[in-house]
């Protein structure tokens, strides 16, 4: 179930101020069900420690290029014929 996020940074606010929203008034701020800003603000609760998640790093399909690359460029070739030498080289 997705949650509108509007919803959930104002509930993330309540949280952090330590209020207690009446959700029948923010809902019909917001135009949701009282339910819907419930369960936003109960995963705001719920969220208040939680760790921000780091992205993966991935390695490029180019990694292993890099070198004929900056060879390429610095010899003054377009990004196209280095794109062609590299779908010929393989």
């Amino acid at each position: 179930m997705s949650m509108r996020k509007d919803v959930y940074e104002r509930m993330r606010y309540f949280v952090l101020e330590k209020i207690k929203p009446n959700y029948s008034a923010v809902a019909r701020q917001y135009d949701v069900d009282p339910r819907t800003v419930k369960a936003a603000y109960l995963k705001a609760q719920s969220d208040k420690t939680s760790v921000v998640r780091k992205r993966r790093s991935r390695r490029s399909k180019l990694d292993g290029y890099q070198d004929i690359i900056e060879d390429k460029y610095a010899a003054g070739c377009s990004a196209r014929s280095i794109y062609d030498f590299i779908v010929e080289k393989g």
